[in-house]
This record gives structure tokens, sequence and C-alpha cells, in this order.
């Protein structure tokens, strides 16, 4: 198996086989996957904010926290830790003078955990980070007939006990990088707010044909729409309760009152003077009270009124 240095290898979930008798190639290109959290996706940088303690003291992975989870469960059901997991403080391992039946309690909690009825594979999520190997094998008859003895009692020597003259009992490895690089994949957020606006605003100008200058047009029509028909209800309200009919009637009221209730500046001799002058009678309509607005003149004496009626009597004589 081939995984980081700061990783623990898991063997039951990767890794391979070797056959005996064959010179095994393996070939390795790394490739980093770079996942988007927080809104984007359900993703932990370190696992500081997942449930779970880890108990194998490394960097965390989902298989790390997945066997911590069920250590954890094996220990509160059980009351011993499974001997293939770490130990984690005040536990101990099973063991079958002091647990007789953790074994049955074992593989009950292992069906428990596989339908995940125990939420481990809820509780841990996946790393926002993670390094991978692609592999890829090639095999060969490995040793060959010609070398076979030459490479057999090299292999005692070096190792310091006697191997058999059997290719059963001897494989070989090879182990190196396809290519000196490596591929990152990375996940961006495929709407951001910048192409949001950009979409809208080409939206808009397709649809309605418009710019920002067509739209700083379009609220000015909108404040011009609201300023006239605020003005049309001023002046409507205005006409109503300041009408020109109100002001007739008023004028007529003034002209319709009697000289009694006139203010004690109007002058009321023309009417005294005129009755006591001689001469034809004068109809009582000539004698009707000026205009209210006559009222705010100065008033004549009596002797220029005086003369002022005998000198148009005489002139009415023939």
């Amino acid at each position: 198996m081939v995984h980081g240095q700061d990783e623990p290898a898991f063997m039951d979930d990767g890794g391979f086989n070797l056959r005996p008798g064959m010179e095994t190639s393996i070939s390795m290109r790394k490739e980093a996957l770079d996942r988007l959290g927080g809104n984007y996706g359900d993703c932990t940088k370190n696992g500081s904010e997942v449930p779970v303690e880890n108990l194998y003291r490394s960097k965390y992975t989902q298989q790390v926290c997945i066997r911590s989870c069920f250590q954890e469960n094996m220990i509160k059901q059980c009351g011993c830790a499974y001997i293939f997991y770490p130990l984690p403080k005040n536990a101990e391992f099973c063991d079958y003078r002091k647990h007789n039946s953790w074994g049955y309690c074992y593989y009950k909690l292992q069906d428990a955990f596989s339908s995940d009825h125990l939420g481990c594979f809820t509780k841990c999520r996946k790393p926002c980070s993670v390094t991978s190997y692609q592999l890829s094998a090639g095999y060969s008859r490995w040793p060959s007939v010609t070398s076979q003895d030459w490479i057999f009692q090299m292999l005692s020597r070096q190792n310091n006990y006697t191997i058999n003259n059997k290719r059963n009992g001897v494989a070989k490895l090879n182990i190196f990088f396809k290519e000196l690089k490596y591929k990152t994949n990375s996940e961006s957020p495929s709407v951001t707010m910048v192409t949001l606006l950009s979409n809208l605003g080409s939206q808009w100008s397709l649809w309605f044909g418009s710019s920002v200058l067509s739209v700083v047009e379009m609220a000015e029509l909108i404040f011009d729409l609201l300023v006239i028909t605020f003005l049309m209800l001023l002046r409507r309200f205005r006409s109503r309760y300041w009408s020109p009919g109100r002001g007739g009637r008023g004028a007529q009221e003034v002209a319709s009152t009697p000289a009694s209730s006139f203010p004690s500046h109007f002058c009321p001799h023309s009417t005294s003077l005129s009755s006591s002058l001689p001469g034809p009678a004068i109809s009582p309509a000539l004698t009707a009270p000026p205009p209210a607005y006559a009222t705010l003149g100065p008033c004549p004496s009596p002797s220029s009124l005086a003369g002022a009626h005998s000198s148009a009597y005489t002139l009415g004589k023939p």
C-alpha cells in the first residue's frame, strides 16, 4: 500500500498483493484534491469540528475518524477496546479472561456499524484536502531459469539464512514514480457574486436593450411622474377649498349689508345731506351704501359734499 508519511496505513481498505515467483513493478502518480468547504460543501480542514476524537494522533482522514468512532462505541457497549485499533485513555484491550462475551458484542457491534446505526459515517466528514496515489502494476517471471541459482545464493548471504531453490518462496517489487510531477484537482465556485452581477447586467441589456444611462433616465422619468402627480393633486385640492364662487358670495353679502353694520369710520353723510337739499326726489336705489371697498377711503367734509350737490342741481335747471 502506498500512502502519505503522515497518514496511517489501513491494509484492509487499500493496497495490492504480490505474486510469488514474479517481479512486480508499480508505477505511481500523485494526485491532490482540494474541495470547497463552508457553503459549497460538507468537508473539514483538520477534523477539529468533527465530534470524534482522533485516536491515531496523525493527520485527519475519513478512515481514521471511522475507526476511532468504532473504538469509542466498542468501549461503551462492550467494556473493552478492540486490539487492532489504538487504545484510548483509561481503557484496556479485550481479553477473554476478563471479558467473556466480548466476541459476541464485537460482531453485534460490527453489524450495527456496517448498517450505519452507530452514525460513524455521518459524523466523519471528508477532508477538504486529500492526497492520493494512482498505481499501475506490471508483472514478469522472476527469477529466470538461468539466473535463479545465483540469485538464491546472493539472497542467502544477504539475509543470513538459507533459501531453498524454489521460485514460489521469493518475489521482487519495484516502486517508482511514473512522472516527476503531480496533478491537482481544485474545486471552485461555479457562480460568484461578480459573475452573478455580470450575468444579470448582460441579461438586462439583452432583454431591455438598456445600459447604465438608460437606467438613470428611467429613474429620472419615474421621479418626474411622481412630482407631476403630486402637483396635480395639490392643484385639485386648492381649487376645491379656494373656489371663486366662495369669493362672489362674500362680495354679495357685503354689498347687501345695512349701513348700521359698517365700521365707525364709514361715512353716512351723503344720505342725510342729499335728503335735506332741495331738488327732485332721489330714488332709494341711488341712496344704497357704497361697496365695502369704498369704506377704506377718507371721509369727505360736509361742506364739500353740500357744494358738490348744489352745483349739480344748478346745472340741471332749464
